[in-house]
């Protein structure tokens, strides 16, 4: 399943945007996304895993939830291969992290994923792999979000889902997959 980043939530995409796709299979016990990102620039500062790698520069981050249960997962990648993996017992969490009731660490997984990022001629793609417990058949929401640097201080945001406002936890607007067999 291919899908291209958007701005879904602006009438047109911001001046700055730059086109992406996020690619979604599964085989063999493990979840892969692969992300083809054009950019001017690439950058991060980030040093290590599970850093808060959305405010060190570009990043691409994954989001997913098996359809009628409460938690959910994001996964991040930045350009240099450094990870974030979190996991969040139920929607209330994020609200908590942002109003400053939690900490983000709190939610900090250990599941063990792989990644890989290489910078290109024309941007920067990534690769995560995610080890699930599931079969072919079962309904994720999913949605995959990206954090561009190129343009400036302010990053230009975008998705692959259609979001109705700029916000990647609002999982009533994520996709819907049914995982298949590539």
């Amino acid at each position: 399943m291919t899908f291209p980043f958007t701005q879904y939530w602006l009438p047109e995409p911001e001046p700055a945007f730059c086109p992406g796709i996020a690619k979604i299979t599964i085989g063999k016990g493990k979840l892969y996304l692969l992300a083809e990102l054009t950019q001017t620039q690439v950058a991060t500062t980030a040093t290590a895993h599970q850093q808060r790698l959305w405010e060190q520069g570009d990043v691409v981050e994954f989001f997913i939830q098996r359809v009628g249960d409460e938690d959910y997962y994001e996964y991040q990648i930045a350009p240099n291969g450094m990870i974030l993996s979190l996991h969040y017992p139920d929607r209330a969490a994020i609200a908590e992290v942002r109003n400053g009731v939690s900490k983000m660490e709190e939610y900090l997984s250990d599941l063990p994923i792989e990644g890989s990022a290489t910078v290109t001629p024309i941007g920067w793609n990534a690769i995560l792999t995610i080890p699930v417990t599931t079969s072919i058949g079962d309904h994720f929401l999913v949605n995959c979000g990206r954090y561009d640097y190129s343009s400036g201080i302010a990053p230009v945001i975008s998705s692959t889902s259609t979001l109705i406002q700029r916000d990647f936890h609002r999982l009533e607007d994520w996709r819907e997959i049914i995982l298949m067999e590539e």
